[in-house]
């Protein structure tokens, strides 16, 4: 496991107070805590942007290959229930 690495951040004053309010009120282990909890919710942010678009980008093609496979359970088959004698014959 990685040590944590010391950085300096510039801040605007506004978000500086936010962090220490959010700290204090949301029992946070400093500044430090703030700040990395809030980059892991834009990371998470970034993965589920990028899930959607891979997904956007493909649910088309999925849609049409679903289709494909369900009008090919139905080629050369009878409708309704199997005879018994059906059931048994060889293919």
């Amino acid at each position: 496991m990685q040590l944590a690495q010391k950085i300096s951040v510039s801040l605007d004053p506004s978000l500086l107070c936010f962090i220490d309010r959010y700290a204090s009120g949301h029992a946070a282990r400093g500044r430090s805590a703030v700040v990395a909890l809030a980059l892991q919710l834009l990371r998470r942010s970034e993965e589920e942007s990028y899930l959607s678009a891979a997904y956007a980008q493909s649910a088309e093609q999925d849609l049409q290959m679903a289709a494909e496979f369900n009008a090919s359970l139905a080629d050369g088959l009878e409708t309704g229930a199997p005879s018994l004698k059906a059931a048994h014959e060889a293919w």
